[in-house]
């Protein structure tokens, strides 16, 4: 049934996509940002009631000027994975959205009755609904995380994965996807050793000291992206359980930092910022944003923020950098563009 869902949410977005056109914004609440959007919407005529195949037809059309908005600010991925969840939190509160509207066109189409709107969305709220929906990694391409920590207690090594296991969850909770280290796209690798440090003044308690080393590394590249190394105590009854709390406590002492630095290094070297200006309107945008999606180098892309003809675009690019997509986007014939300041993960272009 969810299959379902998701099959028919995504091609309510294609059909936003091929039947709306955006047309001028508008500022009716100046608290908040519109864009004027047209839309259409088509419902069967079941058992000859008209009256409610046009309240469908007016209801899909709302849902449809909301998916042309909503497919230009979530990568493909998000849209697809998280379809049933944007069905539910946006494209179904169509009033929560849609700050006016206007039918512009009805008609009939064999059993089925056409509705075309033109409808006032509040862009700036469904973008911010969509960032909370919307994990950090799976904005960078939901890479893979693997671990091959080897652990070792007073200098003999152990069969133990105490240090793996802590920096999983912590991993997990930020959203990351865990899984085998050798089908992993980055791994966490490097060692983990306990060694005792003292019974004296413990009052039958057993003390040890954990330092952690691990490199985050790309598979395939072995490109590093970061390092962690961390030191800590650990105080128990006994060698074993003293050893292990100590191993845990050092992966929690990195864990944070680590997760973070991660996050940062693949923004800064998977992700490209484009500022583009003399951007027509949302439709115009949201064809060079498909454009951009076939290239092969692009992961993936959305958009970030437009406002006053100027639009931001976050690119995720599979190799390379801005200078590779400022020439991949000056030869493109089909959607000419002239590329001003390059630097290394920023790029400022201007529709010709």
């Amino acid at each position: 049934m969810k299959r379902c869902q998701r099959v028919l949410l995504c091609t309510l977005f294609i059909a936003a996509f091929g039947c709306s056109s955006a047309v001028k914004k508008s500022g009716l609440n100046p608290a908040y940002e519109t864009e004027m959007v047209e839309a259409e919407g088509m419902s069967p005529v079941v058992n000859g009631d008209a009256e409610g195949a046009k309240k469908a037809a007016l209801h899909d059309a709302m849902r449809n000027a909301l998916g042309l908005v909503v497919g230009i600010y979530v990568s493909q991925d998000a849209l697809v994975s998280k379809s049933v969840l944007i069905d539910e939190n946006i494209t179904s509160q169509t009033e929560g959205y849609i700050e006016k509207y206007e039918v512009i066109k009805e008609s009939r189409d064999g059993g089925f009755h056409k509705t075309r709107i033109r409808a006032n969305v509040r862009k700036e709220d469904i973008s911010a609904k969509l960032r909370k929906l919307e994990t950090e990694p799976q904005k960078l391409g939901n890479p893979v995380i693997g671990f091959d920590i080897k652990e070792a207690v007073d200098g003999k090594d152990q069969p133990s994965a105490y240090a793996e296991l802590e920096l999983k969850d912590w991993f997990a909770e930020a959203g990351f996807m865990t899984g085998e280290k050798d089908k992993a796209d980055i791994l966490i690798k490097g060692s983990a050793r306990s060694d005792f440090n003292t019974r004296e003044g413990l009052g039958g308690f057993v003390s040890y000291r954990a330092s952690l080393s691990v490199n985050a590394v790309k598979q395939g590249s072995d490109e590093t992206l970061t390092t962690a190394q961390e030191a800590a105590g650990g105080i128990d009854l006994n060698d074993a359980a003293a050893s292990r709390a100590a191993i845990i406590n050092a992966a929690k002492k990195s864990a944070n930092g680590l997760r973070d630095k991660v996050l940062k290094a693949l923004r800064e070297k998977s992700m490209v910022r484009l500022n583009l200006s003399n951007v027509a309107s949302l439709n115009d945008l949201s064809d060079f944003i498909k454009g951009l999606r076939n290239i092969p180098v692009v992961r993936d892309c959305w958009l970030r923020n437009y406002s006053n003809n100027e639009a931001s675009v976050d690119v995720g690019m599979r190799k390379g950098g801005a200078a590779d997509l400022s020439q991949l986007l000056i030869k493109n014939s089909k959607r000419p563009l002239s590329v001003g300041k390059t630097s290394a993960y920023e790029l400022d272009a201007a529709f010709k």
